[in-house]
C-alpha cells in the first residue's frame, strides 16, 4: 500500500527515471490522501528522510566502470596507435529520399503479419506483442535510438474466443505487455500501430578544449579522455535518443568503439530536489513533535503545500565509458533529432490459436506456477497440477506432472469427466494442420501418421516422415517414397531422395553408379525421361531446368519436357537461370575456364571472357577479370568497379538486387547495385 512507505514513491522515480513532474505530483498527492493519522504521517516521514539519505549516499558509489579489452594503463601510446591501413567507419546518416508509402508497405508486409502470444494466468492474462526495436531497425534500415518510444501500440478492440468483445483503447510502448483483467483466450486484437522514426540526426563533437555542449535540455559532457578511452556524461534526453558514439583518431579516421558500457544516476537537479524534500520532511516532523497540527486535515494541507515544489524534468543522467583501438582526439555523439511517424491499423492473431473450434487452453497458476486447462471464459477445467503443459490441437495436450519425469506424455482431454488422460500414442508434431506425427513412446524411432479423427493413415513403422505440401507425405525408411493423405502410395520406396519444390517432385535414385533425378508434377505426370538427370529445379525465377542425359550431354528443358536450349559444342552449361540469363563457360587444353552468359533462347549475350562470374541480379552481374572485381550489365559494359574481390564469405544470392550481399575480402558488403551496405 502506498501510504505505508512513502519512499517507495522516491525509489520508483529512481528505478523508472523518466517519470514526469506531473506523475510525481500525483503520486505525492495520493500518498498524502492515504495517510490515516498524525502518528502514521510521522512514521512515514522518518522513513522518507532515511530513504533520501540512503539515495544520496548511494549516488556517491553508484557508477561502476565496466569495460572489456586491454586497459590503456597497460600499454604505452606507441603500442596503442596502429598504422595498419584500416577501412574507416562511416558516421550514421539517414537517406534523403525516405518514402512514407514505401515504409508503410514494408511494415504491412513484414511487421504486421506477426502474431501475439498470450499467457493465461487466472484470473488475469498477459498479452505480449510481436514487435521489437530490432524489427523496426531491420525494416527501416536507418539508424535508430534504442528506446521505448520507437513504437506506440493502441489496443482498440479485443476479440475473445467466447465471442465477447472488449474495447480498452489502451496505449502501450514497444517493450510493454498488456495485462488483461480476465483469463479468457483471445482470438485476435485490433490495434493501431504508430512507428516513430528520426528524419534527422544531431551531431555533437567533444574535445578536451570543448568538453561540454548544452542545447536546451540536451547536455553532453566529456568527463575524461585519455589514450583510447573516454568517459561521457549524457543527459536523459540525449541518451534516450542516442544513435551512436564514435571517435576520431590523430589521423582523422572515424572509429567505432571496441567496447562500451554505461550506468545511470539521477541528475544534480534531482539531487537538489531530494535534499529539499528531506529538509521539508524534517520540518514537518518537528511541527508534529511540537504539536502544531490540530487535526490530520491540517497536517495533510501543510504536507501538500510544502511538497508542491517543482520536480526537475531532467531526472537522470547517464555515464558512458567507451574504448577504441587507437588514441582518440575527439568524441562524436549522434542522436535522433526531428522525427516523423507512420500510423497503421491492423488485426493480429493469437499465435497459440490451434483451431477455431478449440475451446480449451493451457493456463498457469500465478501462485504455484503449475499448469492446467481453462475454457474460453477463463474457468479451470483441469486444475493446475502439471509441471509443464503444451496444447497440441483440439483435445490433445503434451506435458508431465513431476519435474523428475524424463519423458513428455501425450494426454487427451475428457470434457465430460473433466480429466486429462494419457493417450495411447505419443504425438511428436502436427503435419499440414490436419494430421499428427505419432510414435509409440516419446523416444521411439518409428513414426506414423494419424488424422484428426484418430484414424491411422500411415502405420507406425517409418524412420522419417514429413509433409512437403498439404496432402503429401514423404517417408524415408531404407528408401524414400511418397504417400497421399489417404495413405495411398504415389511413388514407391525406391528413391535415395525425394524433394518437393512448388508444384514439382524431384525423385533421385542411382543406377549403375549414375544419378538419375526424375521430375514429376503433383498429379504424378512424369516431366523428364527415365534416363535424364535434372541438375537444377524449376523456380520462381526460371521455367528452365538443366538436364544431363545418359551420354553426358547438357541441355535445358521447359515445364512440358521440351528441349529449349540444345547441347552446345561451344561452351558448357552448369547453372540455373537468373534474371533471364545463365552462366556458361569454355575450357582450354590447360583446364583454364572463361565465363560468359546466354539468354533463355540460348543466344550468347556475353562471350566467355571472365575469370569468375556470378548470376545476374536484376540488371547487373558480379565478374572478375585480371584480379579486378566489377559489376557489368547485359551489354557487357562496366557499371561499377568494386574495391576488392569476393572474400571467403562469398555472396548471398537473392532475387532482389537490393538484398544481394557481395562480401569482399575485407568483409565489407555491397548490394546488387554496387552500393556499400555495411561491414561484417
Amino acid at each position: 500500500m502506498l501510504k505505508k512507505i512513502f519512499f517507495t514513491v522516491i525509489s520508483l522515480l529512481i528505478a523508472s527515471f523518466g517519470v514526469t513532474a506531473q506523475d510525481m505530483k500525483e503520486a505525492l498527492k495520493q500518498y498524502v490522501d492515504n495517510i490515516e493519522s498524525i502518528e502514521d504521517a510521522r512514521e512515514q516521514l522518518e522513513k522518507q528522510v532515511k530513504a533520501i539519505e540512503l539515495l544520496e549516499s548511494m549516488s556517491q558509489i553508484q557508477s561502476i566502470k565496466i569495460t572489456s579489452g586491454d586497459s590503456e594503463d597497460q600499454e604505452d601510446e606507441e603500442n596503442i596507435n596502429s598504422d595498419e591501413d584500416e577501412t574507416p567507419s562511416s558516421p550514421p546518416s539517414i537517406p534523403n529520399n525516405l518514402n512514407v508509402d514505401s515504409l508503410k508497405t514494408k511494415f504491412a508486409d513484414r511487421l504486421l503479419k506477426n502474431a501475439f502470444s498470450q499467457e493465461l494466468l487466472p484470473p488475469h492474462s498477459h498479452v505480449n506483442m510481436p514487435y521489437s526495436s530490432y524489427d523496426i531497425s531491420t525494416i527501416l534500415d536507418i539508424p535508430l535510438p534504442n528506446n521505448d518510444n520507437l513504437m506506440d501500440i493502441i489496443i482498440h478492440k479485443i476479440f475473445y474466443a467466447n465471442g465477447t468483445i472488449e474495447e480498452p483503447h489502451s496505449k502501450m510502448s514497444i517493450n510493454q505487455h498488456y495485462m488483461s483483467d480476465n483469463a479468457k483466450f483471445i482470438d485476435s486484437i485490433q490495434v493501431e500501430v504508430i512507428i516513430n522514426y528520426p528524419t534527422s540526426i544531431q551531431h555533437i563533437s567533444l574535445t578536451k578544449q570543448n568538453p561540454t555542449i548544452s542545447q536546451g535540455d540536451n547536455t553532453v559532457q566529456l568527463s575524461s579522455m585519455k589514450g583510447r578511452e573516454a568517459d561521457i556524461v549524457l543527459s536523459e534526453k540525449i541518451y534516450s535518443n542516442l544513435i551512436a558514439i564514435q571517435a576520431q583518431d590523430k589521423k582523422g579516421r572515424v572509429l567505432d568503439p571496441n567496447s562500451k558500457s554505461s550506468s545511470s544516476h539521477y541528475s544534480p537537479a534531482m539531487s537538489t530536489y531530494f535534499q529539499e524534500i528531506g529538509k521539508l520532511s524534517e520540518a514537518i516532523i518537528k511541527n508534529i513533535d511540537d504539536k502544531k497540527y490540530t487535526s490530520i486535515d491540517d497536517l495533510k494541507k501543510d504536507m501538500l503545500d510544502k511538497f508542491s515544489i517543482d520536480v526537475p524534468e531532467n531526472s537522470q543522467n547517464y555515464t558512458a565509458w567507451v574504448q577504441f583501438k587507437n588514441t582518440i582526439n575527439q568524441i562524436d555523439i549522434y542522436y535522433a533529432g526531428d522525427q516523423d511517424s507512420i500510423k497503421l491499423f491492423t488485426t493480429i492473431a493469437n499465435r497459440d490459436l490451434k483451431s477455431p473450434q478449440s475451446s480449451f487452453f493451457c493456463a498457469n497458476d500465478a501462485d504455484t506456477y503449475q499448469y492446467g486447462i481453462v475454457d474460453n471464459s477463463g474457468n479451470w477445467i483441469i486444475k493446475p497440477e502439471y509441471y509443464t503443459l503444451k496444447h497440441y490441437d483440439n483435445l490433445f495436450f503434451e506435458g508431465y506432472k513431476n519435474v523428475e519425469d524424463e519423458n513428455y506424455l501425450t494426454y487427451k482431454l475428457d470434457i465430460e469427466a473433466k480429466a486429462l488422460n494419457q493417450y495411447k500414442y505419443y504425438i511428436k508434431d502436427t503435419l499440414s494442420t490436419d494430421y499428427y506425427l505419432i510414435t509409440e513412446t516419446d523416444n521411439s524411432e518409428k513414426r506414423g501418421i494419424m488424422d484428426k479423427n484418430e484414424n491411422i493413415i500411415i502405420p507406425i513403422s517409418k524412420e522419417f516422415i514429413y509433409s512437403p505440401a498439404a496432402g503429401f507425405f514423404i517417408i524415408e525408411d531404407t528408401k524414400a517414397g511418397l504417400y497421399d493423405n489417404t495413405g495411398k502410395v504415389l511413388l514407391p520406396e525406391i528413391y535415395s531422395q525425394l524433394d518437393m519444390v512448388g508444384k514439382y517432385i524431384y525423385a533421385t535414385k542411382y543406377e549403375g553408379g549414375r544419378r538419375i533425378t526424375t521430375i514429376f508434377d503433383t498429379s504424378l505426370n512424369q516431366i523428364t525421361k527415365d534416363n535424364w538427370d535434372a541438375q537444377t529445379k524449376f523456380s520462381d525465377h526460371s521455367d528452365l531446368v538443366l538436364i544431363e542425359d545418359e551420354n553426358e550431354s547438357l541441355f535445358y528443358i521447359n515445364k512440358q519436357g521440351d528441349v529449349i536450349i540444345a547441347p552446345s559444342s561451344k561452351y558448357i552449361f552448369s547453372e540455373e537461370f537468373w534474371s533471364g540469363s545463365t552462366i556458361v563457360y569454355s575450357e582450354d587444353s590447360d583446364d583454364v575456364k572463361k565465363y560468359g552468359y546466354i539468354n533463355e533462347q540460348g543466344e550468347t549475350i556475353i562471350e566467355p571472357q571472365y575469370d569468375y562470374a556470378l548470376p545476374f541480379q536484376g540488371d547487373y552481374a558480379y565478374v572478375e577479370k585480371d584480379g579486378k572485381a566489377m559489376l557489368i550489365d547485359k551489354n557487357n559494359r562496366i557499371y561499377k568497379t568494386l574495391p576488392l574481390t569476393l572474400g571467403s564469405w562469398g555472396y548471398v544470392l537473392d532475387s532482389n538486387p537490393a538484398y544481394t550481399q557481395y562480401r569482399l575480402e575485407d568483409d565489407r558488403i555491397f548490394d546488387g547495385y554496387g552500393n556499400y551496405v555495411k561491414d561484417m
